[in-house]
């Protein structure tokens, strides 16, 4: 119980509005970490259905 009292108090102190900028600002930056990893490997190619016969 005093985990959640500890937890209400920080949400408190940071206040709402920052704590809501933080979860969209790390949202971005895993999804543009997962984007540069992608880009740096190459991007795997799938070949789906409809693109096999069109080597």
């Amino acid at each position: 119980m005093e985990t959640v009292e500890y937890f209400s108090d920080f949400l408190r102190r940071i206040g709402a509005t920052n704590f809501l900028a933080i979860g969209i600002g790390l949202i971005v930056l895993w999804l543009l970490i997962s984007g540069i990893r992608k880009g740096l490997k190459g991007g795997r190619k799938d070949n789906g259905p409809d693109q096999e016969g069109e080597d």
